[in-house]
Parts: C-alpha cells; sequence; structure tokens
C-alpha cells in the first residue's frame, strides 16, 4: 500500500467527497462557494471525471440528443475543488483514510481525510431472477442508454430479413419491468423510437414495434397524483403500449419471458427499471451504519450517525425529513442536500451548531414520448404537450453551461424539422448469450 504525497497543507481541513454525481458534484460547487480556499482543501474522487446530467439520458438513447451534450465534465464544473479519477477501493473509519486506485499506475493509494461526504449515488437493484442477470439491461448510465439504442437497431435490421411475422414481432417486442419514471420514459421513448425508425425497413410494419410496461403495484408513476398518472397510463396505451400492473416478471429468457401471472411473452429485450440499491463499496465499511438494504443512516443535519466527520447525501444514503421520513432518492433532492451540506460542514469548521436538512419536493416531471408528458410544478398541473414542453424547459434551464444549453436548444430544435438518422454507434454494445437458432452475428 502507497501513501499518496498530496497531504493538506498544515491548518487546513481535508474534504473528500466521494462520488461525482449530482450530489457529489454539486457539493464541491457549493462547498466552493460557502468556504474560502484557506478554510479547507476540497478533493472530490470519481471513477469518471464527469457527471450526466441523467433526466436526459432516454433523450440521448434514442437520438433526440447527442449523447455528449448530456455529460458534464467535473473539472470545468468544480473549478476550484481538486479532482481524483479513481475507483473507491474501501474506507477505514477508524483511521480516517479512503484507498483508491487510479487507473494508472494500477496502486492502492490511502488519502486521509477530516471530513468524508459519501456520494456514491445507487446501482440498479436486481433480485435473484432467473435469466435477468444474463439477459436483461439496465438504463442507470449513458452506456446504457446507447447499448439500449443500439440493441433496438440491431433488431430491427435482424426482423427486416425474417419472413416469419411472429418472430419479427418477437424481435422487435420490448419488455420494460417497472413503470417509475425511468420506466415510463424508457416504454413511451422508445416506442416512438422504433415504430419511427421501423419506416426505413421496408420489411417492418410500425405495428410490429411493441413495448409492454409491466408494474408490481396497483397504478404507474406512484410518486405522482393520481390523475397524472391515470393520463399516463390511458396515453401510453392509446399508443398500444401495453401496461400490466400487479404483475412483475419471474424468468426471462432469450426469446421470451414468463411473468408472474403465467403469461409467455415473446420478446428478445428485456429493461430492468424495477429499483435501486445501495453502491456496493459501501457494504464493506466497518463501522458504517446502514439499514437492511444497505443505504447510509443519516442525522436529519446529513451526518452519519454515530460519525460526526462522516457525511452522507444523495442515493447512497436515508436522509429523514421533518416527518422521519427518507428523502425521495432523485437528482433535485441529491442537489438540495448538496446545498444543505455545504452550509453545515461551514458551520461545523466555524465552530457553530448544525442545522437539520428541510429542503421540499419541487415537483415532478415524466416525457411520454411523441412529445407527451405529465407535470406537477408546485400546486399547478400539467399534462400533454404542455407538460412535454414545460420537461424540456425546465431541465434546459437546469443544466449547467451556457455553451452546454446551447448545444442542447439546438438539438432540440433541429429534432422538430429533420429526421433522426436510425444507425447504430456500436461504442457500448453489451454482449448477450444468443438465442438457439439466433442468427445475430
Amino acid at each position: 500500500m502507497e501513501s499518496t504525497s498530496n497531504e493538506p497543507p498544515a491548518g487546513r481541513p481535508r474534504i473528500v467527497i466521494l462520488g461525482g454525481g449530482f450530489g457529489g458534484a454539486y457539493a464541491a460547487m457549493y462547498l466552493e462557494r460557502a468556504l474560502r480556499p484557506d478554510e479547507a482543501e476540497i478533493l472530490l474522487i470519481d471513477r469518471n471525471n464527469y457527471f450526466v446530467f441523467t433526466p436526459l439520458l432516454v433523450e440521448a438513447g434514442v437520438g433526440g440528443l447527442e449523447p455528449r451534450h448530456t455529460v458534464v465534465s467535473l473539472r470545468r464544473f468544480a473549478r476550484r475543488s481538486r479532482f481524483r479519477m479513481a475507483e473507491v477501493r474501501g474506507v477505514d473509519l477508524a483511521r480516517r483514510i479512503v484507498r483508491i486506485q487510479p487507473p494508472d499506475p494500477p496502486q492502492e493509494l490511502e488519502i486521509p481525510y477530516d471530513h468524508l461526504v459519501l456520494a456514491m449515488g445507487s446501482v440498479t437493484l436486481l433480485p435473484p431472477i432467473p435469466g435477468l442477470r444474463e439477459f436483461g439491461y439496465e438504463m442507470k448510465s449513458l452506456r446504457d442508454a446507447v447499448a439500449l439504442r443500439d440493441r433496438m437497431i440491431r433488431m430491427l435490421e435482424v426482423a427486416d430479413g425474417i419472413d416469419d411475422p411472429a418472430e419479427r414481432t418477437a424481435r422487435l417486442h420490448l419488455v420494460v419491468v417497472g413503470a417509475n419514471f425511468s420506466g415510463v420514459e424508457v416504454a413511451g421513448e422508445f416506442h416512438a423510437f422504433m415504430r419511427e425508425a421501423s419506416r426505413r425497413y421496408p420489411n417492418v410494419h410500425p405495428r410490429e414495434c411493441n413495448v409492454t410496461l409491466v408494474e408490481l403495484k396497483e397504478r404507474i408513476l406512484q410518486a405522482l397524483d393520481p390523475d397524472l398518472a391515470r393520463f399516463a397510463a390511458r396515453n401510453l396505451m392509446q399508443r398500444s403500449i401495453r401496461v400490466l400492473l400487479r404483475t412483475t416478471v419471474a424468468e426471462v429468457h432469450a426469446d421470451h419471458v414468463l411473468l408472474s401471472n403465467g403469461e409467455r411473452l415473446a420478446a428478445h429485450t428485456v429493461i430492468w427499471c424495477a429499483g435501486i440499491t445501495s453502491n456496493p463499496t459501501l457494504a464493506g465499511v466497518e463501522g458504517l451504519p446502514r439499514d437492511a438494504r444497505g443505504f447510509v443512516l443519516c442525522e436529519p443535519d446529513l451526518r452519519a450517525c454515530g460519525l460526526p466527520d462522516v457525511w452522507g447525501i444523495g442515493d447512497c444514503a436515508v436522509n429523514p425529513d421533518p416527518q422521519g421520513n427518507a428523502y425521495p432518492a432523485t437528482a433535485q433532492h441529491a442537489v438540495q442536500q448538496a446545498r444543505v451540506l455545504a452550509r453545515n460542514l461551514r458551520r461545523v469548521l466555524r465552530g457553530q451548531p448544525t442545522e437539520p436538512c428541510r429542503i421540499r419536493n419541487r415537483g415532478s416531471l415524466a416525457a411520454l414520448g411523441c412529445r407527451t408528458g405529465v407535470a406537477r410544478i408546485g400546486p399547478f398541473k400539467l399534462s400533454g404537450w404542455a407538460a412535454w414542453f414545460m420537461w424540456r424547459t425546465v431541465y434546459l434551464l437546469k443544466m449547467p453551461g451556457l455553451a452546454r444549453g446551447v448545444r442542447i436548444a439546438l438539438d432540440w430544435t433541429l429534432d422538430l424539422f429533420f429526421r433522426r438518422e436510425y444507425s447504430a454507434l456500436g461504442l457500448h454494445q453489451r454482449p448477450s448469450p444468443p438465442a438457439p437458432n439466433d442468427s445475430d452475428p
């Protein structure tokens, strides 16, 4: 084990932030604003030197946006903070060090800290369903979005060379599990994407491109108001998207899916959007308070329970609201928690008492495809085209950086007047085991 030579200057504490997603990136930015340069050193560590603006992830996947326009450079976003690109291998709370492994040279280093911020996000919860890990896809990263786009274009290419209508339909059947915001957006946007792209394939009819949305609970979009959720469900079904409630997947195979109700769906692509779990790196941290699911338990001021120098924000943490309920694991809550964290760390460094994290939900938006959406902004509710326009407007205004915002606005404007290119990128294609008699290369 090698020790880093980048020790914090004498008399200046070091704040180490693990994770460069919304929580970690905004924590670094707000700390830069809250603290003078001589008050603390801020060190941000992540395996990537960027974070993805995840609300636009599905748009990047279906080609409504250039994928690189949804990526934000961490070095430009948090300019005064030090950044280190490395894998986090562990945390020693007793010694107050973080073990990291840079990409080159591949040696573990030890980074000491005075305050540690855990903002490592979450990973997709993949339950032990037979075949899910072998044949299922996720929608958690830009790699996932591009891989799914490539997959569906590949299925269109294969289907165009198949004479059997039933086999073509199976190839072009997308099963989405989990009707939360991500699942509904994937179902709606990729359904529109496939039907529009199918017009380029003479042997494929748009009606052969189908999506089934599977949800275990009694309605879709549980976080939204029931009337907006009903509108979303009606809109999806009117566009021939099948919505199955109180149902889940029992088995996943290369060419079909078995549901919990015994139904067999002929489908070659399954997207799992049902739930998240804690970052597995945190499971090996001895002495870290965690709940039964592995998430970090925190006090109302965002400090990990019983650990005055460890803080948790974002998806990896359980941060209680004034009623004792956990704040939702969403980007907007992670950003608001980052702001409160910066204020509390400033108070601690200046010998002042901390304050509880009291933030509010500013609204929820979901795009359904075909320039339709649902939205609740404060007391106002929108549906249809107006909600879709609001969805784009809100996220355009929230996108960091003027240049990036202009690029996205241009992408969206051109998308109104010109047809998209339906070609596979082939950059992040995940190989999957072939089905029997599979004609894929």
